[in-house]
């Protein structure tokens, strides 16, 4: 391994990336050591420092932004040690032989984004209410209140509607909010007519049960573009 390659990358804050046989040995979270085998190592810009297995999405062990890294030549190979002072971590990979190595000073500056959030699944009930009820008329987006700003609110035959959006299956901190926002516009108004519903693309067993003790609703709404790509590679019945 070309220690002065590695020397200069990490001088230049350009991103490495490594092919590697290994040791992995760390002391933070908790004490590990991972035996020789093939690894893939990244160390961005930023000193964030990353070890992949062959296979699997996870890393098997990682550093956080910020850290120090230095090279050493030793009797046993090239060992990269890599400390994070806040962290209180350290981590050494020892490498014993390198397979390939590249490094590229990378430039992005630019931000996800995300299709199918909360926003957008409150402008969507907005712009199209029948997807809640034929009678549902929403009056505002992000209606502030004390406890939170309830994501669509509005009225149907019955009187003042909350709805709470979750892009993801709704979970029990959902119905939970949805709770506080009906009680609050209840004291507002002073009465108890409020419809209150969540708007997810489904929601658990438990979150249903407890949605049901509230007296509250569940209306199936899928997020704006959400599985589109999957939806649009499916074929129908009648293509088979």
């Amino acid at each position: 391994m070309n220690l002065e390659v590695v020397e200069q990358a990490l001088q230049a804050n350009k991103t490495l990336v490594a092919f590697v046989s290994c040791t992995v040995s760390y002391s933070g979270r908790a004490e590990t050591f991972l035996e020789e085998g093939d690894r893939l190592i990244i160390i961005k810009a930023d000193n964030t420092v990353i070890i992949h297995q062959p296979e699997g999405n996870n890393p098997v062990n990682y550093m956080k932004p910020g850290s120090s890294v230095s090279v050493e030549q030793t009797d046993e190979g090239v060992i990269i040690h890599v400390l994070h002072e806040k962290e209180k971590a350290w981590l050494d990979i020892t490498i014993s032989k390198i397979h390939n190595m590249m490094s590229e000073k990378l430039v992005d500056g630019q931000k996800m984004e995300l299709a199918g959030n909360e926003k957008d699944m409150s402008d969507y009930i907005r712009d199209n209410p029948t997807v809640i009820a034929a009678d549902f008329t929403p009056y505002s987006r992000e209606e502030h209140t004390d406890v939170g700003f309830i994501d669509v609110f509005g009225k149907d035959k019955n009187g003042a509607v909350v709805i709470e959006c979750k892009r993801v299956t709704a979970s029990l901190s959902a119905v939970d909010q949805l709770r506080r926002y009906v009680e609050r516009v209840a004291a507002i108004k002073g009465t108890a007519n409020i419809t209150g519903i969540v708007a997810a693309p489904a929601i658990t067993p438990n979150a249903a049960k407890m949605l049901a003790s509230y007296n509250l609703t569940f209306v199936s709404v899928e997020p704006p573009k959400r599985l589109e790509r999957w939806k649009k590679h499916q074929k129908s019945l009648g293509e088979f």
